[in-house]
């Protein structure tokens, strides 16, 4: 169907739109030219870069040929992210099948190629792309496995319970009213005797 620089001759010579429209109603030229763009070369990129999707399946399949293209050329691919594809379409792993394995796999290789962009202009771009890359992991496993988001949610570590130390006050003893009438002590009794005068 072509190399990338007889594709990128047909845009200069009959326009982009006509090529976007041969891409949308063309299976084989469309299949060519997508196979092209996921290896991440860069003329291949280049006709990514000037083209643009004729109707959403052929967004679709834009989507896919770029996410392939990531994990090769993640600096070329960011640059054209986010201006002209949007971020959560290519870096949502936007794979129409794909089982756990297959989506873990490229998750972690996607994920390792972001880390390889060291370009300052696409540090925003490239960390938005890291951030969908997150999420539609995390959406595309619990689709595949319900339970899985129930296995791997982090859990919060036990909430520690500080106990507050109160001072206890010393209680004062109040002796116990009883009530009795307390009796005063006997007055002791005179037992003198009177004296009577000696009879005479």
């Amino acid at each position: 169907m072509g190399s990338a620089e007889v594709v990128l001759s047909e845009i200069k010579l009959g326009g982009a739109a006509a090529v976007s429209r041969r891409i949308d109603s063309e299976e084989d030229f469309a299949s060519s030219v997508m196979s092209g763009i996921a290896t991440g070369d860069s003329l291949w990129l280049q006709v990514a870069d000037k083209i643009v999707p004729a109707s959403a399946a052929a967004e679709a399949t834009m989507s896919i040929a770029l996410a392939s293209a990531l994990t090769h050329s993640p600096d070329r691919v960011l640059a054209l992210v986010g201006t002209k594809y949007p971020v959560e379409e290519v870096c949502g792993i936007p794979y129409l099948k794909g089982d756990s394995a297959f989506v873990t796999s490229y998750h972690d290789e996607a994920i390792a190629a972001l880390g390889r962009v060291r370009t300052a202009s696409l540090t925003a771009t490239r960390d938005s792309c890291r951030a969908a890359l997150d999420d539609a992991r995390e959406r595309r496993l619990e689709r595949i496995n319900p339970s899985y988001i129930v296995k791997n949610k982090p859990v919060a570590p036990p909430r520690r319970v500080v106990r507050k130390r109160v001072a206890v006050k010393p209680k004062t003893v109040v002796p116990k009213d009883t009530g009795s009438a307390v009796t005063p002590p006997a007055t002791p009794k005179d037992t003198s005797s009177a004296v009577k005068p000696p009879q005479s």
